[in-house]
């Protein structure tokens, strides 16, 4: 099942969009989802600014009790699409488990490189470590999870081992669909919109610098994910596991790269059971 591909293959393989037929209607259907939830949420804090990129800015759903542990979400879309309003969704389930919940936007390829996103979402990190008291949250309770480029973004912006462990530093991070080995988006169509040069592949490859092992891991792959992608989940979840990490990996039967995000539609969802298990590990999963 983890085989690998051959050269004329690596598109299919690594381009979820030729994998998964129509899929506006996850988009649509989740852009809906998201909609309805800064309607109920109606205690959101939105657009807040944490840097100077031109889409440096977060959405905040507080939980109702004091001192909440804060979780982050950051979207996928290849480095280079997509936006923090189509995953308000992500709170309707986090929320109500008593999670405040922040959903995080980066500025985009090809207006920037990849390198620059990375250190954004670092300088986001910190910001919300030091304004996490403003709106009830724990800066000492913060966990983090992404999809596909959003997974790719969090591991590689944790510090890797034998560095130093800020205090804005996510104590857990749910990496869903990502990728860590960068080394095939250079064969691939949107390479020409992300712009990556192979002289960038080492440095931004987690699969290469696994992150500290203070930070413990659950990868998640969709088991109808092409066969490279559930890979590439796979093999960092054994790499963490060399580099002395604690890394769970977790396949979700039959979904593919955009299903897989069902299990974030509300508090039953599997992705949200997972994410409760990091953000409040004294609660029964």
């Amino acid at each position: 099942m983890l085989g690998i591909p051959l050269p004329d293959d690596i598109e299919s393989q690594y381009n979820p969009r030729k994998a998964v037929p129509d899929v506006e209607q996850f988009t649509r259907h989740t852009a809906e989802l998201s909609a309805r939830a800064r309607q109920r949420l109606t205690a959101a804090r939105l657009d807040l600014r944490y840097g100077q990129g031109k889409l440096a800015t977060l959405d905040v759903f507080p939980a109702a009790a004091a001192a909440a542990p804060v979780h982050v979400f950051l979207h996928g879309g290849y480095w280079r699409g997509r936006d923090k309003s189509d995953y308000s969704y992500v709170a309707d389930a986090l929320v109500p488990m008593g999670i405040t919940t922040v959903v995080m936007n980066y500025d985009l390829c090809p207006a920037v490189e990849l390198p620059a996103i990375v250190r954004q979402v670092r300088e986001g990190f910190q910001w919300i470590h030091a304004h996490a008291k403003e709106w009830g949250g724990d800066p000492a309770a913060i966990t983090a999870s992404g999809h596909s480029a959003g997974a790719h973004l969090i591991a590689a912006a944790l510090p890797q081992s034998g560095e130093a462990t800020p205090p804005w530093v996510p104590r857990a991070a749910t990496l869903i669909s990502g990728i860590y080995e960068l080394e095939p988006v250079l064969s691939i169509s949107v390479n020409q919109e992300i712009r990556l040069r192979p002289e960038q592949v080492d440095a931004l490859s987690p699969m290469r610098r696994p992150p500290h092992p203070s930070v413990p891991l659950v990868l998640v792959a969709g088991g109808g994910e092409p066969t490279s992608w559930v890979k590439q989940s796979h093999d960092f979840a054994k790499a963490c596991t060399a580099a002395g990490g604690r890394a769970t990996y977790v396949e979700v039967p039959g979904a593919h790269h955009y299903s897989v995000m069902n299990g974030l539609e509300d508090a039953d969802g599997l992705l949200a059971r997972l994410i409760a298990a990091c953000a409040k590990p004294s609660n029964p999963t």
